[in-house]
Formats: C-alpha cells, sequence, structure tokens
C-alpha cells in the first residue's frame, strides 16, 4: 500500500498558521505535490504570504494552488457561497493559470436563508455563513437544497470521475497529496469538550481522510499546527449583539495588552502581571478614552454592561485595554501609553510604547479572543490524530515567529 498523504490540521481552535504550513511544502521544490484536497466551508480562511510579503485569502480553493503543478481538489465535505467563490476565485487567479479545479458533485450551495437560519437559531457564537444550516439541510436531504455547477474551471465531477483522477496521484509513489484542514480541533463538534462553543463538523484527520474518500491506510503523516496563546471568536457580532462564544478549557482568557507586554519584554502573560508593572492612573484621561471609544469596543471590554462603567473601579489592565482599542479604532498599531512607565529596549522608540499585535479573524473581522494554553486540551488532541510533528509559533515584539 502507498503511504503518500500528508495532512495538515489546525490542533487548537483555528487560525495556527496552517496555510503557512502547506504554503512551505507547497513550494518546497523538493517535495513532488501530486493534488491538494480541500474539505472547507465559508466560514474558512486561510492567508498564505509569498515571499514579498504580500497576502492571499484562501477559502474553498487549496492554498497548494501556489504549486502550478499541483491537480486541485474540493472535496464533499465542502460547501460553497457563490458570492465568495467568485470572489476567491478572482483573488488567486494569479496562482491558478488555466488550471482546472475538480469540484465533487455533492458540494452544497451556501444560500441567503442558511445564514438567516444561523443567525436567528445560533446563540452560541458563529460566523453565521451559513456552514451548519446548508450541512443540515444536506443531512435531511432537503429538496431545497442547491448544488455547485462549474464556474469557469471550477468543474463538478461525479463521484466516479472525481476519485479516478484522485487515485492517479494517490496509485503514484513518487507524489505527494496533501489535506488541507480547516478550523481547528478545538472547535471538533464531538471531541473538542467545548460543545455549543464550536463549529458544525468534526475537525482530525480521520475526518479529512473520509471527506475526502481516502483510506487511513494512504496516511503517510500528519502535521499538526498550534499556537501557545489559542484564540476564539469574538463575543460580539458585526451588528454589536453580544454572545458568549466559550472558554478555552482551563485556559485563562488574557487580554491583547497582556501579550504585547510579555512580547516585548520576552516574559509570561500571567493573572496579575500587569499590576506589578509602574503605572499612574489619571482619571479624567481614562474618562476621555471611555467617550472616545467605539461602543463595539466597550462591549467587547465592558460586555453589556458597559454604560455602566464606574471610572474609579476600573483595574489597570481595563484601562491598559481600553486605551488600546481607541489608539486601534484610529489605526494605531503602536502608540506611546500614557499610564504606564516603561523604559524601552529600543532607542528609535520613546519610552512606554507598546507594539499592539491583536488579531482579527480572517471572515468577520472582529478582534479574537486570547487564552493561555490548556495542555489537557492538546494532549487529547494529540491523541485522537497522532500527529507526526507539531508547528507552532510564538510572539516575539512585532513579530509572529514559527518554532
Amino acid at each position: 500500500m502507498i503511504k503518500n498523504v500528508i495532512s495538515v490540521i489546525d490542533g487548537a481552535a483555528g487560525s495556527c498558521g496552517k496555510a503557512k504550513v502547506i504554503g512551505e511544502i507547497a513550494t518546497d521544490k523538493s517535495i513532488k505535490l501530486g493534488a491538494s484536497v480541500t474539505n472547507c466551508m465559508p466560514n474558512v480562511g486561510h492567508t498564505f504570504v509569498d515571499e514579498k510579503g504580500n497576502s492571499t485569502i484562501f477559502r474553498n480553493i487549496p492554498v497548494a494552488s501556489v504549486n502550478s503543478d499541483t491537480e486541485l481538489f474540493i472535496g464533499p465535505g465542502s460547501a460553497i457561497d457563490m458570492e465568495v467563490f467568485k470572489g476567491e476565485y478572482e483573488q488567486v487567479s494569479k496562482y491558478l493559470g488555466e488550471r482546472k479545479i475538480y469540484v465533487h458533485e455533492m458540494v452544497p450551495l451556501v444560500d441567503e436563508r442558511h445564514k438567516q437560519y444561523e443567525r436567528e437559531h445560533i446563540k452560541s457564537g458563529s460566523t453565521f455563513k451559513g456552514c451548519g444550516a446548508v450541512t443540515q439541510e444536506k443531512v435531511i436531504r432537503d429538496k431545497k437544497l442547491e448544488f455547485f455547477k462549474t464556474f469557469k474551471n471550477a468543474i463538478v465531477c461525479s463521484k466516479s470521475e472525481w476519485l479516478e483522477r484522485l487515485y492517479q496521484h494517490l496509485d503514484n509513489p513518487l507524489e505527494y497529496i496533501i489535506l488541507e484542514g480547516s478550523q481547528g480541533a478545538d472547535l471538533d463538534l464531538n471531541h473538542s469538550g467545548n460543545y455549543p462553543y464550536l463549529t458544525s463538523r468534526n475537525v482530525s484527520t480521520s475526518q479529512l481522510l473520509a471527506d475526502s474518500g481516502i483510506s487511513a491506510e494512504r496516511l503517510l503523516q500528519t502535521i499538526m499546527v498550534i499556537r501557545p496563546f489559542p484564540i476564539r471568536i469574538s463575543n460580539i457580532t458585526k451588528s454589536g449583539e453580544f454572545i458568549y462564544t466559550g472558554n478555552y478549557g482551563k485556559g485563562e482568557e488574557l487580554t491583547w495588552t497582556q501579550i504585547n507586554l510579555a512580547s516585548m519584554y520576552g516574559s509570561y502573560p500571567y493573572n496579575g502581571d500587569v499590576e506589578c508593572l509602574p503605572y499612574n492612573i489619571n482619571l479624567n484621561r481614562v474618562k476621555k478614552l471611555i467617550s472616545q471609544c467605539p461602543e463595539i469596543y466597550l462591549k467587547q471590554l465592558f460586555g453589556n454592561n458597559f454604560r455602566n462603567i464606574k471610572v474609579s473601579d476600573l483595574k489597570i489592565l481595563q484601562i491598559l485595554e481600553l486605551e488600546r482599542l481607541v489608539y486601534k479604532s484610529k489605526g494605531f498599531s503602536d502608540y506611546e501609553s500614557h499610564f504606564l512607565e516603561l523604559e524601552m529596549f529600543d532607542k528609535d522608540f520613546p519610552n512606554n510604547t507598546i507594539f499592539d499585535q491583536s488579531e482579527q479573524t480572517t471572515v468577520t473581522k472582529m478582534e479574537r479572543r486570547v487564552f493561555d494554553l490548556d495542555i489537557a486540551k492538546l494532549k487529547d488532541n494529540m491523541r485522537i490524530n497522532t500527529p507526526s510533528s507539531l508547528y507552532g509559533a510564538h510572539f516575539l515584539r512585532n513579530k509572529f515567529l514559527c518554532i
């Protein structure tokens, strides 16, 4: 039995850098990458950055498109929103050239009714892209459900045609096939332990194989991508509604201020860390920040009780987060804090300068929540997926470095 399948999965709750890993494999000239398979939905956003720093966001189309010799497959575990897909196709056309994308006949189309259904019924956090609702219709064989039709060089194949073409690569001992995972193991429907604060499907290498019609006997290795400070999506929807999106096991929820300071000074964020730093609170300045801060950020920081903030009761960490969010709302990624007294490690910047590394989701553009790592959860994910290697990252100043 030829074992030439490489699975790349997210070992946390998403946004760990899968596209970076896939891109490195795809552009490695020593690897003959014959085919790449995705089973993604519109709630996915995988960002590939080329050597010149140009970024491209992939959603349904394989990131391995960056290898011009790789054949591209969209599997039946996918769902396609045509408006999103057309935009993606246009954006990645520079990599596609005249290549065909082989789309399985069982890929359903996301309609506006699916998104609306989720907005009305899901109250546990969601991107509201219709992925769960379209899957539900597929499972119950709803007659309203439509399936993908050919668009440009993205052509529909019957199940037999799709498998026959894919297995030409699987049966070639000189080639590798990559399975591009989506979401994260800590969002798995059955095994994450985070129900109902999760995604609408199972997230594992075994699921990727099943969705792609590939036997587990074909698996060569699983690469698990993780981050020491996992993320969850925002508690605030784009419309400003507060919806709790879950925690991260026993991992403490952190703030981006803690991440920013820890990355600058080589420390580790922990409860009470900011209180140990020299600071000076000017209540009039705090009141001014509150008046300048957009409502959606006030909700993010203080919850639904944001209108009843008592300034004198605020802790320094809350004040620093408020200051960061005001600067962020004005487009500043580095700024001089008026509350901390810090010496700078870099003489090119004035004292008290903070470099904001906060992240937004690729899909919703809302700021992510960030947590400390729960080792027990990572252990469970490793048991389920048995990765042959881990690919991680850590923060250093304003860079995201791989280890």
